[in-house]
């Protein structure tokens, strides 16, 4: 009993910290059980307020200047059904004075600064660029009254004649399409048609994607002319948007070409340093772009065989409008697939291309499953593994690989770039293509089997060993000269694929051996020689190979 009348009667000291600790246990559960709930609730109920003001209030982006970039694609006929396809962008122009552009002209001014300037010189640079790049005439920059009266007169003239009038502009042009806004989820009615009034006609509901952008495809029994997309505005939206644009028929058969753009048909510079390769990108005129003799490839190609070309690049959509004028400039006209700008500007021009592009490729050869297609590329990207893994996923259709070989991407030695193109096609001869292989020897013939009188015959026209002279004594062969062990000093390397090299060559060797690797997975399929392999640095080469496979089928 003395023990239970302790447990009642408690100190008030003790009673304090119990009371103290039984309203912090009633904090934590009044928390959990209803302080956590209703804030969960709300950040639910405002995210999902914030999600129905996007999709029920898709038009808070749209603006007067919003319009629709077409990207040119094709239209296909497969067993008496036409599928075009249609791809498009909706987007605004940005505004120049954003954070985002701003920063993106920054950069854009680092890369158009002379190399090896004074401090003075740069700050000075510096204010004249970021004028040039954000003024609307870059002309009235140039009599704003601020003097360069510290800049060497070289340099003065750099900036105003070549940088602020020239190179500024081009800049400005170029680079537009990464200062565009998107326009997202916008509703858009895409028509696919014969003629006006009483032709056929068939109508497509799409949206664009979080950037303004949209691929459908639409199924005709009738042979489209033209494809009409128009924006679905609000009734009260005070214009409309709607443009019109000629369809592009490819036939099923026949000979096709997916080309490769940066440093396939433009000098681009993508294995150089990244100054270079903007300053090739967004600063430099198309003539600094041609490969020569590569024009003339394609051209002869689509004259004398009626080729149709495909151009597939690692390049952002932004530089669309760019990369198409060049094309139709230099090259035969053909649908042009770019990938999805996300990031950073030089990331997205610099990144791996091959799976980007395999993806284009592989819906190109899907689309035309009668057409053969020469797939050309460079050196300077993973565009060689990317056209194996093509081999082995449509055997039947690739009838040819071309690889031009780019500055700086077959050797750590200039002067050898040469040398192992050569070895590689050597390669390629020995290895695939079954040029080299040993003939045996012929089988020597079976001696005779002679009857008895030409036995005795013989034996009696032999002369008698009485009469046979003794066969002179041949002199004897002077001693060999010993070979004595080689230099203590001399490297002599076997690189495993019956090449001998000196010095080690590690991009020669790398290469070496992705080609090899290459080789043993287009054996396996078909065995050797089964589709043409080419490294060139003359187009001449690969244009006589290929009209020499079309030629024989």
């Amino acid at each position: 009993m003395e023990r239970c009348d302790n447990q009642f009667n408690e100190s008030p000291n003790e009673t304090a910290v119990l009371g103290r600790r039984q309203r912090f246990m009633n904090l934590v559960k009044t928390t959990k059980n209803v302080y956590i709930p209703s804030l969960t609730s709300t950040i639910s109920q405002k995210t999902e307020s914030f999600r129905n003001h996007e999709e029920y209030q898709p038009y808070s982006n749209l603006t007067l200047d919003t319009d629709i970039l077409y990207y040119p694609t094709y239209t296909t006929r497969s067993s008496e059904v036409y599928e075009t396809v249609v791809r498009f962008v909706v987007n605004a122009p940005g505004n120049p004075q954003s954070r985002k552009n701003r920063i993106l002209m920054s950069l854009c001014r680092q890369y158009l600064l002379p190399r090896n300037i004074t401090d003075i010189d740069q700050e000075l640079l510096d204010q004249k660029l970021d004028d040039a790049l954000t003024a609307s005439d870059t002309k009235s920059m140039l009599s704003n009254g601020t003097t360069d009266s510290t800049l060497s007169g070289t340099d003065a003239e750099l900036v105003h004649s070549n940088i602020v009038q020239s190179e500024c502009e081009v800049l400005k042009t170029r680079i537009a399409g990464f200062l565009e806004r998107k326009i997202a989820n916008i509703p858009a009615i895409v028509d696919v048609f014969t003629n006006e009034g009483s032709g056929h006609y068939e109508t497509s509901f799409c949206t664009t994607d979080n950037m303004g952008y949209v691929e459908t495809r639409l199924r005709t029994s009738f042979e489209p002319k033209k494809v009409r997309i128009t924006l679905d505005t609000p009734t009260e939206f005070p214009k409309v948007i709607t443009h019109e644009f000629p369809t592009n028929c490819i036939k099923a058969q026949g000979f096709g070409l997916i080309s490769d753009v940066d440093d396939t048909i433009k000098h681009t510079g993508v294995t150089g340093d990244k100054r270079s390769m903007f300053r090739n990108v967004f600063v430099q005129d198309f003539a600094s772009w041609n490969i020569e003799g590569v024009s003339r490839w394609y051209r002869t190609l689509k004259d004398s065989r009626d080729v149709d070309f495909f151009y597939v690049s690692n390049s952002p959509m932004q530089t669309y409008n760019t990369l198409q004028q060049y094309i139709c400039t230099n090259f035969p006209k053909g649908p042009l697939f770019l990938k999805q700008y996300s990031g950073n500007i030089l990331s997205s021009i610099w990144s791996s291309s091959a799976d980007r592009k395999l993806g284009s490729i592989t819906q190109i050869l899907r689309d035309f499953p009668s057409k053969r297609f020469f797939l050309v590329g460079d050196s300077g990207e993973q565009d060689f593994e990317a056209y194996i893994s093509t081999v082995l996923n449509f055997p039947d259709q690739v009838a040819g690989i071309y690889i031009r070989c780019c500055k700086d991407s077959l050797s750590d030695m200039g002067l050898r770039e040469t040398e192992v193109m050569v070895s590689l096609n050597e390669m390629i001869k020995k290895e695939y293509m079954g040029e080299y292989k040993k003939i045996p020897p012929e089988v020597p013939k079976r001696k005779p089997q002679l009857t008895v009188q030409q036995q005795e015959a013989i034996a009696l026209s032999r002369p008698s060993v009485t009469y046979m002279r003794p066969r002179p004594v041949p002199p004897s062969l002077p001693p060999r000269p010993t070979q004595g062990p080689p230099p203590i000093d001399m490297t002599n390397t076997q690189n495993g694929y019956h090449n001998y090299d000196t010095f080690f060559d590690k991009r020669a060797e790398h290469w070496r051996h992705r080609l090899y690797v290459g080789l043993q997975q287009l054996k396996r399929i078909r065995g050797e020689g089964h589709i043409r392999l080419l490294f060139f640095a003359d187009p001449e080469l690969p244009l006589e190979d290929s009209m020499e496979t079309m030629r024989r089928g």
